[in-house]
Order: structure tokens, then sequence, then C-alpha cells
């Protein structure tokens, strides 16, 4: 029991230094003096999806770990390149929008997360999709 319990202590544990260290990347941001500059709402705003991740993968088992942590930042990561490279705007309105909207998908697919499919706020969503297939 005790080397399961060690096991979810390091998972929980390289999310949050995963999620902190893509944040701080992400909110440090060239300036047009040639310095670097650190937004400190943009790091916050992007902490509170791994925050509640950190939460999320205590429970979760298996699989459905790497694919949720991996699909959190795979959503950063587009996020932030498309934002940055492709729109040219490195202060924009989605880069603060995008991880709170990120942080509220987490919350109400918990249960879905975690293997009980017709529980929770998307459970009747769930329910009817897994009955037609």
């Amino acid at each position: 029991m005790e080397r399961a319990r060690d096991g979810q202590e390091i998972w929980v544990f390289s999310t949050l230094v995963a999620g902190f260290g893509l944040s701080f990347l992400i909110a440090v941001v060239p300036h047009l003096d040639g310095a670097f500059r650190l937004k400190p709402l943009m790091l916050a705003a992007w902490m509170v999806p791994y925050v509640i991740l950190s939460v999320i993968v205590w429970f979760l088992r298996g699989p459905a770990r790497l694919r949720t942590i991996l699909g959190v930042v795979w959503i950063q990561l587009l996020t932030v390149l498309i934002q940055r490279v492709i729109l040219g705007d490195p202060d924009g309105l989605s880069l603060f929008l995008m991880p709170l909207l990120t942080a509220v998908g987490l919350l109400l697919l918990v249960p879905q997360l975690c293997g009980r499919m017709e529980e929770g706020p998307l459970g009747p969503i769930c329910g009817r999709l897994l009955k037609r297939t």
C-alpha cells in the first residue's frame, strides 16, 4: 500500500514541476528593448489547470493518467503556438482565457477521467454516446 502511494506522489510532484516549468516559459515574454519580462498574471493563469490536474492525477491509474497530462500540455503548447507564432501577439487574450477554459473542462470531466462515465455534470451526454456505440 505504501509503495502505491509513493508512486502517486511522484506523479503529482512531476505534474506540478512540469506545469510550473511550462507556465514559467510561457509567462516570460520578450520586450521591445531586448529584455524579457515576467507576466505574473499569465503565470498564475497557466498554473491553475496544473494545480487541478495534480489533484486529479492522484486518483487516476494506468494510461488515463499519462493521456490526461499530455492532453493538458498539448492544449497549452498549441495555444501558445497559435497565439505567438501564427498570430504574432505575445499578450493575446487567448493566452489568459484558454487555461481557465482548460481548468473548467478538467473539473467537468473528473468522473469521466476516473472511469465513471455516467456520473457528474457530463454524465448524461457520455451515457447517451456510450449507448449509441
